[in-house]
This record gives C-alpha cells, structure tokens and sequence, in this order.
C-alpha cells in the first residue's frame, strides 16, 4: 500500500499519544485495509503526488486549485483514515507578484486629512497607502492612480512649429499660414493679409502642443512666440489642456527659491519670529498647527505678498499671480497660492483653481515603508553585460540582478528588503518586479513559488478543507475550569484539580459527563479565543481518568455563538 509505512508511523504514535486501541489491533486493521481510524498528522506533497494530479510543475497555481486536488492525493494515501481525522498538507503554490490597482477618488483625499484633492508630495503619498492599507507586507505593491500639482511646462515656439503652422493652418488662414511659415513670427499689423487675431495665434499653438505632448488634462504651458508689428517682440501666454482644447488661463507662475525664503526671515523677524527663523533655515513654511513655527494661511498670504510685489513692482490691478512653495507637515511637500492684484494688495484669487494633473506610478512596501521599487538604468543594463536595456530570460535576470544589488547597496543589512523594477522583452518590452530579501551577506531573491500548508478534516465520506485548532489541556486551563466551575460541581473541580485530569468513571463521585465537560469547554474557548468567528471548530484534547491514564478529544464547532459537539 502506497506510503504504509509512513501512515503506520503516524497512527502509532497517535495511538500512544491518546491511548486508543492496542498497536497490535491498529495493524492488523491497517492491513485488512479497514476504514475508520482518526488521528491527526502533518503531511507534504512529494514530486509523486503532483504527477498523480498531473501538475506537470510541481506546484499549485491558485489555493482554490489545492483545496480542490488535495483531498484526493489524501484518500489515495490514507485511505483508512475515517471521520474526525485531521490532515495539515504542506504544498507549493504559485504565488507571482501580484500589483493592485487602485484609483483614488475626492472622498480619499478627505479621508487622508487633506484639505486639497491631490497629492503635494511622497510623504502624503506614504500617509495615505499606511491609511488604506494597514496590513501591507514586504513585497506588496500597488499601482495607485493620483492627483498631483502640475508643474507649468515652458515652451517656445521655434522655426519648424512656425513651419508647421504653415501647412497645418494653410486651408484655414492661406496668407497668415504662409506669413508665419516664411519669417516665423505672427504678424499682428491688423491691416494687412497676414494678419493674426488672439483667437487664431490660440488655433495655431493649439496645432503644436497637440503635435508635441499627450495632452494630458490640467497640464499648463507657459508659451512664447515672436510677434512682428512693424518691429520683432516676444510674448508668451499661459495654457491649460481643459481634457479638450488647450485654453488661455491667467496669471504668472513664481516659485519661492531659498533666496526669497531668506528675505521672509528678514522681512517678518520681528512680527513673526520664530515662523520666520524657521522659514529662513528650511526654505519652507512649517503647517503643523501648534508648533511654535506654524504659518497660518493668513501668514503666507503676507509673506507671499512680500515677496510678488517685490519681484513685480509693476503689477497692475487685476494682475493674477500662482505661487508655488515648500511645506512641511511632518514630511516636505508643495502648496500653490493663487492671488490677484487689488488696489495696493495682494489678495486670494477666488477665481482662480490649482492646476493638477493625473499620474499613476507604482509603489512597493518595503522595510515598513512605501516607496518607488528601485529601477535600472540603461548603463545598469549595460554593467550587466546586456546588449539592450532589457532582459529576455528570467533566471538570467534574478542572477545578475542579485549581484547588482550586493553592489548597489554594499552596506546592506540582515532582513533588508529591496523591491526591483527591471524591463524584460518577450516580443514586447514590459516592465517585471522582483523582491530580494539580504540573508547571509547576500542578496536572495523571494521565489514565486512557496510553501504553505492548508488543513483538511475527513467528514465520514471525503476530505475538506477545515479550520479546525488541535488545543490539549494545559495546568492553567484545568485551573480556570476548577475557579469557574467550583460552585458548581465540587467533587468534579475538587477531584480535577487534585490530579489533573477529568474523572469519567460512570458512577463515581467525581465523574465528568459529556454535558458537564461541553460546558466547561465553552468557557474555556470563550476565555480562550473570544472573538472565534461563527464556524470555528476545536479539537480539544484533555486528560482522564477511567481505570487508567490517557486522554480524550472532543471536536467542538462554534454554532450561534456557542460550542457544540460536531
């Protein structure tokens, strides 16, 4: 019989351990192939049992396909094994690293503690995956899809856009289109044949940017053109792809350099010290409120004031102006002050709305942080021996990859954990991951496939998956049954707690019945493990007496909130 040997073995030592029937009667129904032994024992798939279920690699490609297959490898192995046994499998699994996507929506930010609908930086980010996912693993990623602040992009229109212009524009407008094309200006003398209106120097840079970017909704472009009337200028204009078109927005973009920073701590020692002394040693604005170096809203609103009028002493009324600066919040990030010229100050811009784009970058938990896996460079390629930034075989990349990282990282610690992002070609370039763990001063790639282990119980009729908890009696236990139940049944506690074990000699004094014991045992588990889940089951082993030593098990399920026998 396949694997007898091992299955004696097993049930033997069961047998000892519960004090059931004799070693010789055991056999003699393991060799009359006679059903109905239980015990408990740990089992592992060996090659010959993947075979036998045609696995032809060895593993399991999902939990649902070995809670499926396993109860089969099971009755062929164990095929005397009856109700109540008990079967801890040990198998391979398939386990690639999987990336979740998630899209994050207005309600998450608010969730997060913002006040914006966006990100302003990697410590928000951080904050907000630690929020939605507080479980989070070394080696678990996401791809986490965002609004961010857009940084303006500056763009000048050069002598092939003018060109282009030309033949994109020739139908529409044949004398501008040809006029721009040939001196690479827009001639804005309204009276002659070539002449360019504001709404068609829009169309015209509408053609180009649409030629050069990805029109990515709530982008901004800050353009510049060469302009003729009568003599060659420069103007620009500020725009925004509105998800259709690129449109004119107002005001000028600033961002606040270390240098302005200084003039803040200068400007407002005296009214705001301690903000200020701050502001000028970081180069940002500290926003957690009750810190002696908090700027409020208002504050900034000055400083940014300050700083507006005095690199545009011109400004006229009505001007717009979107200023970009540093915080802190307990990690760095940015925040953007809109304001607009009234009278003689500087006031918030109701009108106007911060520019955010959205992004979608991939994130790797790693030594309790989350973090962009590390990616390679086209020369790391290259110091690997590729010949294209790439790799195209699997096991070549994990190898050289290993090695890379002991090099990259050579004051690595025991247990760092390092996330990798490669690209691999298969016909197509894509981008893999791959998880290291350093181990023994080197770098040790985390298989795909693992080991893990499911329990199975025998109901009388097949193997299923089970949850059941093996739990034998401790000296503590049969102390909080005697102080529970004292009152109760004396003789019983008394007897118990005199010699550790439950008399279940019928007639006796101090007999335990099975009513007696179950409602011991409920109490016990309740202490135990109060928050079991409905469908919970034990198999409570406990000591007894009943003309000699040896032990008892009873399988217990959790049913409307309380233990009865299975």
């Amino acid at each position: 019989m396949k694997k007898l040997n091992y299955l004696f073995t097993t049930i033997i030592m069961a047998v000892l351990a519960l004090g059931c029937d004799p070693v010789e009667d055991i056999n003699e129904r393991l060799e009359a192939n006679e059903p109905g032994i239980s015990t408990v024992l740990d089992y592992t798939l060996t090659d010959d049992d993947y075979e036998a279920l045609e696995l032809s690699f060895g593993n399991f490609s999902s939990m649902d396909d070995a809670r499926a297959l396993i109860p089969q490898v099971l009755t062929d192995n164990f095929p005397v094994l009856g109700e109540g046994s008990l079967a801890n499998v040990t198998f391979a699994i398939y386990d690639p690293i999987r990336v979740e996507n998630y899209a994050v929506v207005a309600a998450d930010y608010e969730a997060a503690g913002l006040s914006n609908t966006y990100f302003s930086g990697l410590g928000e980010i951080q904050d907000f995956l630690d929020l939605q996912y507080p479980q989070a693993e070394n080696g678990d990623y996401v791809s986490l899809t965002y609004q961010v602040l857009a940084d303006e992009i500056q763009y000048t229109l050069d002598t092939d856009d003018f060109d282009f212009i030309g033949e994109e524009l020739a139908d529409a407008y044949p004398d501008p289109a040809a006029n721009a094309a040939q001196y690479h200006s827009f001639d804005l003398r309204d009276d002659r044949d070539s002449y360019w209106t504001e709404e068609m120097i829009l169309e015209a840079i509408n053609v180009v940017l649409e030629d050069n970017f990805d029109n990515v909704t709530g982008q901004k472009y800050n353009v510049s053109y060469a302009t003729y009337d009568g003599t060659t200028a420069a103007e620009s204009v500020t725009l925004q792809f509105d998800g259709n078109a690129y449109v004119v927005v107002g005001g000028t973009s600033y961002v606040l350099t270390a240098a302005d920073f200084d003039a803040i701590g200068v400007e407002f020692a005296t009214t705001y010290p301690n903000p200020a002394s701050s502001a000028a040693q970081y180069d940002n604005f500290e926003r957690r409120d009750g810190r002696d170096a908090y700027w409020s809203d208002a504050m900034i609103l000055e400083a940014v004031s300050f700083i507006v009028d005095t690199q545009y002493p011109d400004a006229a009324e009505g001007d717009q102006f979107q200023v970009t600066y540093e915080i802190y919040t307990g990690s760095a990030g940015t925040e953007i002050l809109s304001i607009v010229k009234e009278g003689d100050a500087f006031v918030v811009d109701a009108t106007a709305s911060v520019s955010t784009i959205e992004t979608t970058t991939v994130y790797a938990f790693t030594n309790g942080n989350w973090n962009e896996p590390f990616a390679l460079d086209a020369e790391d390629y290259t110091e690997m021996g590729q010949s294209y930034p790439n790799f195209d075989d699997e096991d070549e990349a994990i190898y050289k990859l290993a090695i890379f990282l002991g090099r990259t990282f050579p004051y690595a610690e025991e247990g760092d954990f390092v996330a990798v992002a490669y690209a691999f070609y298969d016909g197509s370039t894509s981008t893999e991951y791959a998880n290291f763990v350093f181990e023994n001063g080197a770098f040790v790639n985390i298989p795909s496939v693992i080991e893990t282990s499911l329990q199975f119980g025998n109901d009388g009729t097949t193997w299923v998956p089970d949850n059941t908890i093996a739990y034998s009696l401790t000296a503590a236990d049969y102390a909080f049954i005697a102080a529970e139940l004292g009152d109760t049944y004396p003789a019983q506690t008394s007897s118990m707690a005199n010699y550790g074990n439950m008399d279940r000699r019928s007639g006796n004094a101090a007999y335990w019945t099975d009513d007696m014991i179950l409602e011991a045992f409920n109490l016990l588990l309740d202490d135990l493990n109060p928050s079991a889940e409905e469908g919970q089951k034990y198999a409570v082993t406990f000591d007894i007496y009943n003309g000699s030593n040896t032990t008892e098990t009873f399988l217990l399920i959790k049913t409307d909130g309380v233990w009865v026998m299975q």
